[in-house]
Parts: C-alpha cells; structure tokens; sequence
C-alpha cells in the first residue's frame, strides 16, 4: 500500500482558545469566502447543483468527488454548493473532485494515484522530517535530564541498584553545576533531590552534604524549599541504627554533625530566624528533636526570650534552667523580671504579627508570660493573639496560655473562638490536653445559648463516648459537680479557679442554666446502660457525680434492676469487680437522707440477702461494710443476717484461705459482727 501523507497535528482545543486555529478550520473558513465555491467549481470542472437537478450530480464536470462528503458550503439537505477538488488548484482545501467516474481502467487509475500519492507522500515526509526533527538537548539539560531519571530511581523501592550509588552518581552530576548546592536547594525539584540523597544515602555522603551546605544553612531556613533540607538534615545526620547501641565513633560523628548544624542558630542569626514562618519551624524542629541536648534547646530559646541585659548577669549557664523556672528564680531582682517581662511580650507580639503561633516553641514564650501577666498585660495580649487562638490548642503550654486569656477575653472574642471551633467541641472534649479547655470555656462564657448551639450540640451526638472517655468524661463531671477533690487533681482545681473578670453572669447562675441543657440527653446515656457506667473507670465518676448534684429516683431504680441481675450471676457478676464496688461505695455515702435509705435497702434485700455467704466471701462484702457505717434498720438487718449465717460464713471462709483465695471482706464482717 501506498505511505500515508504526513499531515501536521490539530493544534489542542486550549490552544485555540489562546487565538490559533486548527488547518481545517482555517481551510473551512476560506471556503466561505465569497467566490470560493465558484474558483473551486472551476477547479474542480463542475457547476453548482440545485436542489431540483438530481441527474447533474453524476454529470458535474464527470466528478466523482463533487458531491462526495460534506464539504465547506455544503447544506444539511438538499443540493450541494461546489467542493474543491483533490487535484488542480482546489488540492488541500477540501475533498473535491477525484477521478471521473467513467474512467475506462480503474486499477490502472488506482495505480497511478498511488504513485501520485507515494511521491508526495515521500516528499511530505522529508520535508516533515526536517521540520519537526528533534533538537540536540544542550548539555545543562542533558545533565537535568539525567538527575530527574536518577531521583526516579532512587525513591523507587523496587530499584535494582543499592541507594548509595545512585546517590553517588547524583552528588557527582550536582557537582558540575554552573550554581552552588544551596542555590540548587533553594528550588522545588533541587530540594526533593537532595532530600532523597539525605534520606537514601550513607552516613559518609550525609556528612558530606552537612559539610556543603553548613556555610548556608542560615539562607537556606528561611527559604521556602531550602528550609525542607534543612529539616531533613537535623532528622538524618544525627541518624544512627535503632537495633543496636551505637559505637563510640558513631556517637562522636553523631555529636559533631549536630554542632556543625547548629552553629548558624546563634546571636542575630538566630533571631532573624525565629521570626521568619519557615525558619521558626527549623526552630521548632530542633527544640523538640530528641538528638539535641536539653542545654542546647533551653540555650536557643532563652537566647530569643531573655533580654541581654538578664542574661549576662546571670550566674549559671545558658540553658541549666527552664524558661519558667529562671523567670521565679530567687535571686532574680524585681527590675530584672519586670525587664523579662516586658520583653516577653514583645517576642509575644512579634510572634503574632508574624503569624507564628502554629508552632510549639512560640507557645513557649506565651505560658511564661501570661503565667505571670497582669490583667491589663493579658487583656491586651487577648486584643491582639484571640483571632489566632486555636493554634493554641496544639500543645499543653499554649492550652495553660489559652486559660488565663480565656479569663480576660471579651463575649464577642469568645463567641468568636467559638465559631472558629465549630465542628471540634466533641474531639477537644476527648483530647489529653484540650479537655480542660473546654472545662474552662463552659465555666467562662456568659452566653448559654450560644454554648447550647455550638458546644453542647456537638456533644450531644457523642455523650455516651464522651461519658466514656479517659479525659471527656471530666469535663462532663466538673460540670455536674464541680471543685470536686474526689474526682479531680489538683492540677484542673487550680487551672478553673483562675480569675475570670471579663465573666459577668455568676457561675451559680451559670452552672444551672447549662445543666438544664445537658441533663437530660445525658440521663438518656446513664439510664440506658447503668451496669456498664457502674463498672467503668471513667464513667462511674459521671455517675456519681449526676446523682450528688440530683439525686435520681428513677435512675437508682435502673442501677438496682442491673444490680439484681449481677447478682443472680455466677460469683455476681460485674458486682464482683473492684470498680463496681467502689462505686456502690460512693453511691451509698452521697445518697440523700430524704431517700430514707431506699436504695441501700432495696440493694440489700434484691442483691445481697438471698445469697449473702457468697456475698461475704467476695469483694461484695466492702459494700456490705459501707451499709453496717450506715446505721438505722439497714445496719440491724444486716447484723441479724450475718449471726444467723455466722457458721455458714466462718466455713466458706476457711475454704477460700485454704484455696489461697483472699477473703479480707469476709474477715472484716466477722470482726464487725463480733464487736457489734
């Protein structure tokens, strides 16, 4: 068969929409000129056909290709304006006309069309071939091109070759550059190259691009791509194997590549650093990396947060102490502090306008300072850092920050942190450092409407994991029975006694409005699993403290109902469990003398007194206890139980003990029983 005609590409549909135009439809829009169809009828030696002259389409200057296809002019239906023809001077514009139908030898024709077509055709392809033939790449490229295919290589994990000769090949390409490695690093592809050879190399090439690129470490962390190989370095030169204890040239070599990095973030450097977005990253990175040294991270941070006039006449080390602790140090004088705190606040309010409170460091500096703020200090702190407040919550010393602030903060900044935190309330309710946040947050705003519509609306699709949660059911507690000391440290009493006078409304008043929100879907969880509440760790101390801020008829009568079920239980159940017995313990003391013992007694009667020699022989036996400290009828009903059952109680004992079975429970009733 004959060669196809190379024909150049459509230009995309993006291109044309920039103003270029495709070949056919340039070639379209010239047949729509006027005169067009005439010169390309001449052309191609035929007339225009009318719609009603069906028999001239044949006879059309003997075309065939006249009134083949659709062609530029052509109508939908009906006649067909002329087309341009395959040959003459209609070649290339559209189909046009071909061969004469009546031609006497068509595979002669077909034949000779070929030629036709082999010729041009080879032509076409010379011509296109010079054209669009590619160029040599110059030898900068060349060398790009060969770094880009060993990155390929190299973060592929299925590679055949080992990671360090790859990375060798690189370091040796790099090295022909006409730009230095930093400059390389300060770009997107440069980083992720070097990256890759930090993270796929030796220890020997590791340490040979910390010594390149030291000189230039300080450009590099404040550089948008640069500060990602800064970081990479911190976490790889001080690398060393996890499975085995490094030798002593490993931990020499360790030690001197972090000096080495860390030798820029000193003095200006240092400072020009912290306050940049990237650098004070690298920063955060090095404060909390567990290959520098305590000294070295207190040294950086006290270097930016203590005044020089502090720090040269201090008689210890740079970095011996904490923050915190150099700021309460005895024999700091009055003016000294009063100078550590004015400049606390300036690197406070630094940080800000620079938008640095993302990271933990700065968080630093904000604990220190609002620690030991005056009202005024920390109300004007508010007006400027409550907009960026929830990067607070990243880390336990901006979460104390955000307590004392939350104190001074007015309704609209609160209401405010409050639409910012919408869509979190029930995960920061259950986080290890934000709970008491939020403890502080529902102690703190006046507006318990707001409060119902944000914060208590996400909870209330998560109370039963919250209830059941290791820091989520704290804040349900100190709602219902707050200052509590026997369900809260005092670490949480301390951080909700602090002062709030930016708070108007009185916290009696408060707590009762809030409550009337949350009690009942909270009744619902309690109500619909008492027994599992009863022997949880966590929420047993929501349990109790639901029942001591109002006593619940109806939900002691459901923990009665689980209770009896426990007990009717081989060796009773869950009521067997050290957690279940403190809390009947404690349900027992808070129960109100109104109740006139109904629930002690129904528990007696139901649970204990049908099987109390199992009972005593359990750790049922420190709630029967706690019922003997009761008095009243409880207490003679017991004690007359107990005589009549002495003999069975003292052998059940003897058995356990001679199973080495701990019966201390059942000892103690037996003395009990003895001195009554």
């Amino acid at each position: 068969p004959p060669p196809r005609i190379l024909l150049p590409p459509l230009i995309s549909f993006s291109a044309r929409l920039r103003g270029h135009r495709s070949p056919l439809a340039m070639a379209k829009k010239a047949a729509r000129r006027p005169g067009a169809g005439k010169a390309a009828g001449e052309a191609g030696r035929g007339r225009p056909i009318k719609k009603k002259d069906k028999k001239s389409k044949r006879a059309a200057g003997g075309s065939k290709g006249a009134g083949r296809g659709k062609k530029a002019g052509q109508k939908k239906k009906g006649g067909v304006k002329p087309g341009l023809g395959k040959g003459g001077s209609g070649k290339g514009v559209g189909k046009g006309a071909g061969k004469a139908a009546t031609t006497a030898d068509p595979e002669a024709a077909s034949k000779k069309r070929g030629l036709k077509r082999s010729a041009s055709g080879a032509e076409g392809g010379e011509e296109q071939a010079g054209k669009k033939g590619k160029k040599p790449l110059s030898a900068k490229k060349q060398r790009r091109k060969e770094v880009t295919k060993l990155y390929s290589e190299l973060i592929n994990n299925s590679r055949d070759r080992k990671s360090n000769l790859v990375v060798g090949e690189i370091l040796e390409l790099l090295k022909q550059r006409s730009d230095t490695l930093a400059e390389y690093c300060s770009k997107d592809i440069g980083s992720r190259v070097v990256q890759a050879c930090l993270k796929w190399g030796s220890n020997e090439q590791r340490r040979h691009l910390l010594t390149v690129l030291k000189e230039h470490i300080q450009k590099m962390a404040v550089d948008r791509y640069g500060h990602m190989v800064v970081l990479k370095l911190l976490r790889y030169v001080a690398l060393t194997s996890k499975e085995r204890k490094p030798t002593d040239e490993e931990s020499k070599a360790r030690s001197q590549n972090i000096k080495d990095l860390l030798e820029s973030f000193r003095g200006k450097n240092l400072h020009a650093i912290f306050y940049h977005r990237h650098g004070c990253r690298v920063i955060n990175s090095i404060y909390y990396s567990e290959a520098v040294k305590k000294t070295e991270r207190r040294r950086m941070l006290q270097e930016v947060a203590v005044p020089q006039s502090v720090a040269m006449r201090r008689s210890e080390l740079p970095g011996t102490k904490e923050l915190r602790q150099l700021l309460h140090a005895e024999d700091l004088s009055s003016e000294q502090r009063t100078s550590m705190m004015e400049h606390l606040r300036e690197v406070a309010e630094k940080a800000v306008d620079k938008e640095l409170l993302g990271f933990d460091v700065v968080h630093l500096i904000f604990q220190a300072f609002c620690e030991d703020a005056t009202e005024a200090q920390l109300k004007d702190l508010s007006d400027k850092c409550m907009a960026g407040a929830p990067y607070l919550l990243s880390s336990k010393p901006g979460a104390e920050a955000l307590l004392r602030l939350l104190g001074v903060a007015t309704a609209k900044q609160r209401k405010a942190l409050c639409r910012d935190l919408k869509g979190k309330f029930a995960a920061l309710a259950m986080n290890s450092v934000d709970y008491i946040v939020m403890m502080r947050l529902a102690c703190t705003v006046d507006d318990t409407v707001l409060l119902g519509k944000t914060v208590f609306a996400e909870w209330t699709p998560e109370l039963e994991t919250i209830c059941f949660d290791p820091y989520g059911h704290r804040v349900l507690a100190w709602l219902l029975a707050p200052e509590d000391a026997r369900l809260f440290s005092p670490y949480e009493i301390s951080c909700l006694a602090l002062p709030a006078p930016g708070s108007v409304k009185a916290p009696a008043t408060r707590r009762q409005e809030v409550l009337r929100i949350l009690k009942p879907p909270l009744r619902n969880v309690l109500i619909g699993a008492p027994l599992k509440a009863l022997v949880d760790i966590h929420a047993k101390a929501v349990l109790a403290a639901y029942l001591s801020a109002d006593w619940d008829a109806e939900l002691a009568e459901a923990i009665l109902k689980a209770c009896e079920e426990a007990a009717a239980e081989e060796d009773f159940g869950a009521l067997n469990d050290g957690t279940a017995t403190t809390s009947l313990i404690v349900l027992l003391k808070i129960e109100p003398d109104e109740a006139k013992g109904s629930f002690s007694l129904a528990l007696w009667r139901k649970c204990f007194q049908p099987r109390l020699v199992a009972a005593a022989t359990s750790r049922c036996a420190f709630i029967l206890l706690a019922m003997l400290k009761k008095g009243g009828k409880l207490r003679e009903a017991i004690l007359s139980a107990l005589k009549s059952g002495k003999k069975e109680i003292e052998a059940a004992t003897k058995a356990a003990e001679a199973n080495g079975t701990t019966v201390s429970g059942a000892q103690q009733l037996l003395k009990a029983l003895k001195e009554a």
